[in-house]
Parts: C-alpha cells; structure tokens; sequence
C-alpha cells in the first residue's frame, strides 16, 4: 500500500471479510496458531498499519521456516517480524519508533 492506495482497497472491507489476510497467514503454524488465531493476530496489524497512515506497508515472504512480516515505509524497510502472539504489538511499537526518530510524535 502506499499514499495513493485507499487502505480499504489494500486490506478489505467488511464486505471482503478475512480474504485480504490469506496471503499473510502462515499454514506452517497451523499447529500453533490455527487458522482463526492467525485471523485474530493479524487483523490488528493492519488495524495499526492503516491508522499509522498510507505510506506504511507489510509484506509477507516466505522462509524455509515459515513466513517473514517486513514493515516498510516508502519502501524503506523499518523491520522483520515472525508471527506470534505480539506481532501487533511489535509491530505498533516499531511504527511508533519510526515516528519519534522522524519527529511525527
């Protein structure tokens, strides 16, 4: 997503329901984190991602040992993440730092 992408567009609506996580959910963790844990993880990442503003962006990259979250910021990598139970925090606290080193706080 970036400043020009309706965060709408980029991470659903309540039309859409869950389809826009599939691509993000990681089916190497399902003994962990079942299918609707993951849905639960996720959806305030980019509760947070979306609140933080357009120019913030998650992609997901698998690994030989399951998926990679990059946190990017026009295209700037800011972090990597594995999901657990606190991705959304990792990930709010990530923006949040990013934020204060550019003075936006």
């Amino acid at each position: 997503m970036n400043r020009n992408d309706d965060p709408i567009e980029a991470f659903g609506s309540a039309e859409e329901g869950d389809e826009p996580l599939k691509p993000y959910m990681d089916p190497t963790l399902f003994d962990t984190f079942d299918e609707q844990a993951q849905k639960d993880l996720l959806t305030p990442v980019f509760d947070a991602i979306t609140l933080a503003g357009a120019d913030y962006n998650l992609k997901a990259q698998d690994s030989a040992t399951g998926k990679r979250y990059t946190l990017l910021k026009d295209d700037k990598v800011l972090d990597v993440f594995v999901l657990d139970t606190n991705l959304a925090d990792n990930i709010q606290n990530a923006i949040a730092a990013h934020k204060e080193r550019e003075g936006e706080l």
